[in-house]
């Protein structure tokens, strides 16, 4: 039997009416997590999936994410970009069909009933405060975002620390509607743009307006630019200021949507 009619059983047997499921195998244990059919979030359930193995086992993640991933769901471009940035490979639109094949892997259930994973917002504190959106039209855009990015500690073991990377998005007329830092030095999904998206759905509930402004001090990675993407309501009206290249940044599902511009030149 192929490695894909062996992936078909284990969907058959994780299959759940109105869900989708993602699972990955490893050492005996097969990890799984559901999302809701037809659920709007900044979320599926790779991205529970993912999240999640980096919330429960920091230690053997890395070991684990070295295998193949499978859906039951097409695969999005926020969850092709986070497994690109996290993981290694990822097969979607996984058909769950039963070769009559008995389960001998052991279930792992990761994620909660909710639309996203567990402890994904170690950084709720972060907030625009009317003091902070006065700071950002007075000074400098990009001496503000450096100010809030410095809130992250630096040290000799650079893995050991979250990066300094922070991120604001306005809507059209100016207005703050969040803002995130980078919180990824054990949860490797919790770049400064994703903990923004998720965080502003958990608030408002709602995609990114038409007409947002992004500005960050890294250009977003293939995962952010995937999940900006997915959680915008017109993406090709985003206009994504940054300050700073990055080699995760090229190619990405918003290049030629989006309107790029370097903070620098403004």
């Amino acid at each position: 039997m192929s490695d894909e009619h062996f992936a078909q059983q284990k969907a058959h047997h994780l299959a759940r009416p109105g869900y989708e499921v993602a699972f990955v195998s490893h050492q005996g244990r097969l990890f799984y997590s559901y999302f809701p059919c037809g659920a709007l979030a900044p979320s599926s359930a790779v991205v529970k999936l993912l999240q999640g193995l980096f919330d429960r086992y920091q230690d053997h993640s890395f070991f684990i994410l070295r295998n193949r991933i499978y859906t039951t769901a097409p695969a999005q471009a926020m969850c092709q970009g986070m497994v690109k940035i996290v993981a290694k490979r990822l097969h979607g639109s996984l058909a769950a069909c039963d070769h009559g094949v008995p389960l001998t892997e052991e279930k792992v259930l990761v994620g909660r009933e909710g639309l996203l994973a567990e402890e994904i917002f170690q950084n709720q504190e972060l907030q625009p405060s009317p003091q902070k959106v006065q700071e950002a039209r007075k000074a400098s855009m990009l001496a503000w975002l450096r100010g809030i990015a410095g809130m992250n500690a630096r040290g000799e073991v650079l893995h050991d620390y979250h990066r300094d990377i922070a991120c604001l998005l306005t809507d059209a007329a100016g207005e703050v509607l969040a803002c995130g830092l980078n919180s990824n030095s054990k949860n490797k999904t919790l770049h400064a743009e994703v903990n923004l998206v998720q965080r502003y759905f958990k608030e408002q509930g709602r995609k990114l307006p038409r007409g947002a402004k992004l500005y960050t001090t890294r250009k977003p990675c293939k995962m952010c630019a995937g999940m900006i993407h997915d959680w915008s309501e017109e993406p090709s009206s985003l206009e994504i200021h940054y300050a700073e290249d990055d080699r995760s940044s090229r190619s990405t599902v918003l290049d030629g949507l989006a309107q790029w511009i370097r903070l620098d030149s403004e």
